[in-house]
Parts: structure tokens; sequence; C-alpha cells
């Protein structure tokens, strides 16, 4: 009897033990929703397959895609660390790092898509000289990659050629179609738009290659990148492996599938022109994204703007703690 006793007791113990075991794996895999940020724009194209299709990458945790219209909403969203996950200007990355935000860079979203365009013949960037040339964001990345290539190439941009600066990307388009300049800088997805429109309007220079020229860079500079918040990688890594997989993914599937893309881009309300994407837009290393392939691209980026507006990433450059390692 005593025996039995014994036996009925260890059972109990036994049993109230795995329950609690269960319940404290309940506990810790509580519903959760993450943010994704991305302004709108070729950023949003990127995630358009993520974003529509949606796939469930954790049954404990949803993803809420939040496309921003505008970038100053976007900056807002990162200095007070909303996102958990965000595409953003690699500049911007580089500064959330220096005011002590827990934000890594994972990859390359969206590489250099910066094009000085023309109705003229110009064959090297010496006959810019004397030129107006209309651009747009002076201080911010279009400005500074113009202006770092022009002095590399033995130009003043203050003294040898007139840039007129404009307050944003969409409105250099009409100013070019208007005729009242022929000399643009143009960003991707707007250039298709305008090369659709002018039948006389041709690439002088793809900035991201002259970037590379100037440089060194193998692959021109990073325009947007992918980060993720430090914490949601240390308790979530296998989200976040899957997460990085599936976006580059998506990613890749915009570069090689425009009819799609543009299908997707429409049912999204991205503010890009059915028409444009389907004429194909201009991707460049569309199959490099990965921080462990481009490492080198950020730190000679960064090393350019600190010399030449330092202010730009924050006034010093990012430690290697700013980037992702697997």
């Amino acid at each position: 009897m005593k025996r039995y006793f014994r036996l009925l007791v260890i059972l109990v113990i036994i049993t109230s033990l795995t329950i609690g075991c269960t319940k404290d794996t309940n506990i810790n895999k509580e519903l959760k929703t993450i943010s994704f940020a991305y302004q709108d724009g070729t950023p949003a194209l990127t995630a358009a397959k993520l974003a529509l299709e949606n796939e469930t990458l954790d049954e404990y945790i949803g993803i809420d895609y939040e496309m921003v219209k505008s970038p100053d909403l976007l900056v807002s969203k990162i200095l007070k660390e909303e996102a958990d996950i965000a595409i953003v200007p690699s500049n911007l990355a580089a500064q959330a790092f220096n005011k002590g935000l827990s934000y890594e860079v994972v990859g390359t979203s969206v590489w250099g898509s910066l094009y000085l365009t023309s109705t003229e013949d110009i064959n090297n960037i010496e006959e810019l000289k004397g030129k107006e040339i209309y651009s747009f964001g002076k201080g911010l990345t279009p400005d500074l990659v113009f202006t770092y290539i022009l002095n590399k190439n033995g130009i003043d941009p203050v003294k040898d050629v007139n840039i007129s600066y404009l307050n944003a990307a969409s409105e250099v388009g009409p100013i070019f179609l208007s005729g009242k300049s022929n000399l643009a800088i143009l960003a991707e997805p707007l250039l298709t738009t305008v090369m659709m429109k002018k039948e006389d309007a041709k690439i002088v220079f793809d900035l991201n290659k002259e970037w590379e020229r100037a440089t060194g860079a193998q692959n021109g500079f990073p325009q947007a990148s992918l980060v993720i918040k430090r914490d949601l990688i240390e308790i979530n890594p296998e989200f976040v492996e899957s997460f990085i997989s599936t976006y580059e993914e998506s990613r890749k599937w915009a570069g090689e599938n425009k009819e799609k893309l543009a299908e997707y881009a429409e049912k999204l309300e991205i503010s890009v022109n059915k028409e444009t994407i389907e004429k194909g837009i201009l991707w460049n290393n569309i199959e490099i994204f990965g921080i462990e392939d481009c490492k080198e691209e950020y730190k000679i980026y960064y090393n350019a703007i600190l010399d030449f507006a330092p202010d730009f990433i924050g006034g010093k450059i990012p430690d290697e703690k700013l980037y992702f390692e697997k």
C-alpha cells in the first residue's frame, strides 16, 4: 500500500512539472506584431512581393507593413525607434547608430539609382563646365554624390557649374520635360518615366558607375539599406533569418518581374506609374544584397561623406557593431 502511495505521489509530481513547463512555453510564445517601415517609391517596390503575399514567417509573429509618403516621417520613426525593421537612406543608418540607437545594417536594398540626363551629346565630365544642371536634395545623397564626383574629376561644383536645386526629385522631371533645362539629375523610377515622354533624352552619366571610378568602390554607393533592431535580432534570430531571406527574394523578384511588379504596385498603391514599371526601370546590382558582400562599399561611402559633409552621418564613422553578422 505504501509503495502504491509513493508511486502515486511521484506520478502527481511529474504531471505537475509537465503542465508547468507547457504553461511556461505558452507564456514565452505570445503573439506579437512587428513594424516594417519603408518609403513610397523604389524602396516600396523591393518589398512589394513580401507585403502583398504576406507569407507567414513565424506563427507567433505578424508583420505590419507601413509605407510612408514623407522622408521626414521615416526619419522620425527611426529616431524614435518606432520601426522594428525599415528601409532607410544609408546615411540615416549611420546617423541612428551614432546617436546610440539599436539598428543594424543587414544589406543594401537599393544601389545608386541617380543619373545625369540630357538632350545634348556630352562625352566626358569636363564638358559640364559652364553648364546649368538641375538637381534636388541639397546636402543630401543626390547632392553629395554628384558634387563629390565633380570634385574628384577636377570640377569645382560652385565655380565651374551652376547647380539649380529643387525641393524634391519629382520636381526635376517636369522642368526637364518642359525644356527649361537640358541637363538634370534624375532618380529612378522618374528617369524611366521622363525618357518615355521625351524621345531625345539620354543618360549622360550613371552616377553609380562614376562613384565607382571616383572612389574605387566595386559596386557603387549603397543608396538605401535594410536595418533591423538589435533586440529583435537577439530575441528572435530564426524569424530574422527567415525575414531576411524572404525580403532578399522579394527584392530580386522586383528586378526580374516587371509586369507582375506593376500589378503588385498598383494593388499596394505604390505611387510609381504602372507603365513606368512595365517599361522596365533600371536596377543596379540586383544580385548583391547581404552586408557580408558589400561592407567595404559602406566604409568607402561613409569615409567619403565624413570628408565632405560629416554631419550627414552623425560626425563619425560607425564601428563594426553597425553591421549585422549571421
